[in-house]
């Protein structure tokens, strides 16, 4: 590195030092006012045991990337599908309502690769949220599997293999005919 390229480094540094010394000031100021939840942990309960029950459901409501009116965090309502018993206990009813979150919405990308909703925070009466497996994962068509061959067919024309970059994924959808499973663990409820 020549002297000028140095100098003009060095002298980037001595002006900006300051500035960035404010911006942490003023985030770690902003970040101390906020309310963060805490979240909710469970540390007394060691976890070895594995013993689970499924808990089956389905979105009250079709969820869908097209619609533009939804985002992450959105409250959502399933429908419980079955009887669901604990050692002979009811703990769920067939047509309770289970609420829930919409946690992500992942966009389409380039390639093919495909728009992509979780939902999980599910709340059910009676049963600890540690005591839930609970994220359900639905993602749209990925259109890579034809992307992918036809971008390396092309790239014996140097250009043209590129052309398949705008190609983007499907949309993703849950609908009320989409069976939801978790996983409810009773030991961990404690």
């Amino acid at each position: 590195m020549n002297k000028k390229m140095f100098s003009f480094f060095a002298f980037f540094l001595l002006l900006n030092t300051p500035s960035f010394a404010l911006q942490e000031d003023f985030l770690v100021e902003y970040i101390n006012k906020e309310t963060v939840e805490k979240p909710i942990t469970n540390l007394e309960y060691n976890y070895k045991n594995t013993k689970k029950i499924p808990i089956y459901f389905h979105i009250k409501e079709p969820l869908s990337t097209r619609d533009k009116n939804i985002y992450e965090g959105m409250k959502l309502e399933f429908v419980s599908d079955r009887n669901i018993y604990d050692k002979g206990e009811l703990i769920l009813k067939k047509g309770d309502i289970v609420e829930g979150k919409l946690k992500f919405i992942v966009k389409s990308g380039m390639n093919g690769i495909p728009y992509s909703l979780t939902v999980g925070d599910f709340k059910i009466k009676g049963i600890s949220e540690n005591a839930l497996v609970d994220e359900y994962y639905k993602q749209g068509w990925d259109r890579g599997y034809i992307v992918y061959p036809l971008k390396w067919a092309l790239t014996f024309l140097p250009p043209t293999g590129s052309l398949t970059n705008v190609i983007k994924g499907g949309h993703s959808k849950i609908s009320t005919k989409d069976e939801i499973v978790i996983n409810y663990f009773p030991e961990w409820n404690k």
